[in-house]
Formats: structure tokens, sequence, C-alpha cells
């Protein structure tokens, strides 16, 4: 008769029956991590070949247990991809609507942003920097494929040190079961990543044909908005923010084929018997990938979304400080139309973009664009309540200690697009409104898009939503003149364009 200690030596010496029940833990984890990762695409049966999705998520616990969900979710609504999980609306600023995302990608692009740029709320008299909200503009460059990064390599890393560890038993013991068991699960680990269902419910979104304003926010009282000024060949963020997407004929039939294979290889392992805790070390390993590849902050660029610091005004802060308001808020807006005469000639005068003669030569434009449209300065004529607060060079928070893993996670996530010396330029002006009117002066029709959002009453201007005078005889003049501006930019866009080209 054996003892409880006899026992239990001889399950810690080799366990055996927990192995099984391991490989239902973590479904949820796995399927983060394929979501993260998944993007990748080779074509190894040459250029006219089909397109294959690669995805360096490592074989580990809970593997059969997402071959089961993804397989009720194969025969229900065919999604694979999880829901969003961080909740956020993305806003059209040339029409005010507000999309509520269902986008996966698009909530991990906001809340890696949030990551990287901590809004400290603090009071100065604490040691803080008393923010309350911060505006980064961003140019949204045309689709390219996604950046390879740490997160990604460290998963290809990962299953060449799982394979290592399984040749182990064979090599000094003659135990090739482990190695079988560990080849099997990385082989279907990556079939079930390169399912073409993952990338058509990723990236199945429009690009965009000319440019266009929108905004990422969690909504009123968030402390984050991110602004894209999206290029020709961009993704079309309304779209990608919709979530929808056309089922893959093949998924419901591979994701029962891989189901079945994830069940015959949870009863091979039930029958190992000897050095399973290689087996154990292997999952384990795997599943600490898994865990870091599901939640680890990641660059815009390894997700797809190729973005450029605005040179113009990088980012706004708004600051939690006193201000004088003004005695009345009324404004002569006559006076305000008069003052963008300039801008209205020169956008009536020709609306179209730069084109190509016979020649090859580009159409020069018969009126010449203002000064101050490029660069905002009153001595080349910018009207004073357009004036802005000019960006300025910042140091980091000697008070704010981050910790390590932050500091190599933030090196991670920087992207080739966002120079350092872009972001450490900020604009910095007094509260939320002083925030949201700057960014109005520097892209027109985003900060009334936002005044609704965090201010909301509807595009219309309404003097009961804006509290003190100094705001109300801004937006006044603003709301009266937006068309007119956002013509002026979009076509100012279009000149510089074309210039490029020449």
């Amino acid at each position: 008769m054996s003892t409880p200690e006899a026992e239990l030596r001889q399950q810690w010496g080799n366990p055996r029956d927990i192995l099984s029940l391991l490989l239902l833990l973590g479904g949820d984890i796995v399927q983060k991590a394929i979501a993260q990762l998944v993007g990748h695409q080779v074509r190894p049966f040459g250029q006219r070949g089909p397109t294959i999705s690669v995805a360096p998520v490592a074989f580990s616990f809970g593997w059969v247990a997402y071959g089961f969900s993804s397989l009720l979710a194969a025969f229900g609504d065919m999604a694979l991809m999880p829901a969003c999980d961080h909740p956020c609306v993305l806003v059209n600023c040339s029409t005010g609507f507000a999309r509520e995302n269902r986008s996966w990608a698009l909530g991990r692009l906001l809340r890696d942003h949030e990551i990287r740029h901590v809004v400290d709320p603090r009071p100065v008299e604490e040691g803080g920097r008393a923010e309350s909200l911060r505006v980064d503009i961003f140019e949204l460059l045309p689709v390219a494929p996604p950046a390879r990064d740490l997160v990604w390599w460290l998963g290809w890393v990962t299953l060449f040190v799982q394979v290592a560890i399984a040749i182990v038993p064979w090599a000094v013991y003659g135990d090739w079961s482990i190695a079988l068991v560990t080849l099997c699960g990385s082989l279907l680990a990556l079939v079930t990543c390169a399912m073409p269902q993952w990338v058509e419910e990723k990236w199945t979104a429009r690009r965009v044909e000319q440019h266009k304003v929108t905004c990422l926010t969690r909504g009123n009282g968030s402390q984050h908005v991110m602004v894209f000024i999206a290029a020709p060949g961009a993704w079309d963020l309304e779209n990608v923010a919709a979530g929808s997407f056309s089922p893959q004929p093949e998924t419901r039939a591979m994701a029962l084929g891989m189901s079945i294979m994830w069940t015959c290889l949870l009863i091979s392992v039930s029958g190992i018997q000897h050095h399973t805790w290689y087996l154990v070390c292997i999952g384990g390993i795997g599943m600490l990938q898994n865990l870091f590849a599901a939640g680890a902050p990641r660059s815009p660029q390894a997700n797809r979304f190729h973005l450029r610091r605005s040179t113009r005004a990088p980012a706004v802060v708004g600051i939690r400080q006193s201000y004088q308001d003004l005695a009345a808020a009324e404004v002569n807006l006559t006076v305000t139309e008069d003052g963008l005469a300039e801008l209205a000639l020169w956008v009536s005068d020709d609306s179209q973009p730069w084109k190509p003669s016979e020649t090859g030569e580009f159409r020069k434009q018969s009126r010449p664009m203002p000064k101050w449209i490029v660069s905002m300065s009153r001595k080349d004529g910018v009207p004073h309540w357009l004036e802005p607060v000019h960006p300025h060079v910042v140091a980091g928070d000697a008070n704010m200690h981050p910790s390590a893993i932050s500091v190599i996670l933030s090196r991670t996530c920087k992207g080739g697009h966002e120079n350092d010396s872009a972001q450490k330029r900020e604009v910095h002006v007094p509260g939320v409104h002083g925030a949201l009117i700057e960014l109005e002066k520097w892209v027109p029709t985003a900060g009334l898009a936002m005044l609704e959002i965090f201010f909301p009453r509807g595009l219309a201007y309404n003097d009961t939503a804006v509290r003190d005078n100094v705001h109300k005889r801004f937006w006044r003049q603003a709301y009266h003149t937006k068309d007119l501006r956002r013509k002026t930019e979009v076509r100012r866009r279009q000149q510089y364009r074309a210039a490029a080209v020449i």
C-alpha cells in the first residue's frame, strides 16, 4: 500500500494526468495572442501563388480549449478575432459622426498609445504636471505590410527553444514522444494561425481616395485623443472601426479539422508516462510567450497603422490652470469673414489639385497660397483669433520614473515614422477647451468634432455648451468659418502633395 509521501513524490517526479488538464486552460489567451501577431503574409509558391499568413504563436497550454471555442465561433457568427477589449469611439471630423469602434486592432492602437504617453493629472503642488487632456496629431500613411518587432521575433525564438528542449529526452533517453508532441503541436498552431479568416477579419477595410480627418478617443472624460490625417491610399478608419467582414467559406471545415487534430494531440499527451517534466516546461514557456504576445503594447507599424507625427503641431496638452475670462462673448462675424477673404478667393480660384499638362509640367495656380496658412504666424497675416500657440521642446519629467519593463516596451513600440524630436515638441494650453481650440486652429473641424464629444450638443453652435466668454468668442468664429477653413486645409495638402511629386 502506497503512502501519501510516496504518491506525492511520484507525482512531482513525473507528473502525468495533469498534462491533459493543463492543455484545456487559457484558450482566451491563445486567441488574443493570435489576434496580436496575425497579419504577416508570405508567398511560398511564387509571386502568383496564394498568400499564407504567418504568425509565430507558440504551442502551449490552452490550444485544445481554443480549438473547441473556435469551432463554436465558426458554426456561429463566423468570427475568429476577439471582441475589442478597449472601448472607444471614432469620430469623422467632417460630419461630427461618432462611431463605436468594433475593431480589435484599432482598440489596441489607442490602448498602446495611452501606455506610451501617460497623462499626469496630479497637481503641480504634489509634483505632477496637472494635465487634463492630451491630443496627438498624426499623418496616416498609405497601407503597407506590418513591421516586425520584438513581440513577433520572440515568438519564433520561443518555437525554436521548445523544439530544442523536446530533443533532449530523445537524445539522452531515446524517448521521441516529447519531440513528436511538440512538433505536431507547433505545426497545428502555425496552421491554425494561417487560416485566411484571420487576415480577412483584422484588415478588411477600404482605402481613402482623398485626405480624411478622424479622431479616436474613449469619449467624454477620457484623457487622450488621437487625430489622424489620412493620406490617399491609407486605411479608411471609419470602415476599420465598423468591424464588418465577409466570412470565408473554408473556415468551418478548417475549424472542424483543427479541432479533431487538437483532440488527437490531447489523447496522445494523456498516454505519455515518462519524462513529462520536459513537456510541462515546453508548455509553460509557450504559455509565457502567449501571455506576453497577448498583452504587450506594440508600435502602430507592427499593427499595420503606419503613422508619422505632424510636423506642425505634434501634440497639444491641456493643463489645469487659471486664466482671465472676457467680459463679453459678442463677436462681429462680418469682421471674421473679412479677415478670411483672402482664403475665400484662394479656395474658390481653383478647387482642383495640380494636374500635369500635355508637356508633363504641372499647371500653376493663378493665385498664390497665403503664407500664414503654412506658418500660422502673425507676421504673415494670420487672423488674431486663429493665431496658435506654437509647439516647444519639452524635457522628460524627473519625477516620473518608469519601470525597466516599461522602458523596454516603450523602446520596442517606437515606430520608424515617429521621430524623437517630434515626440518632444508639445503645445501647452490651459484646460480641455484650450486644447480643443488649439486643435481646431491646426486641424480645421477636428476641434469642433471633439467639442461635441467632450461637451455634447450637436454640430450647430450653442452658447449654453460653452461657459466662458473667451471660449465663446473663438467657437462662434470657428463655427461660422469652418467650411471655408476646412476646404483651405484640404487644398493646402493637395498643393503640397503635388509639389512633392515634382
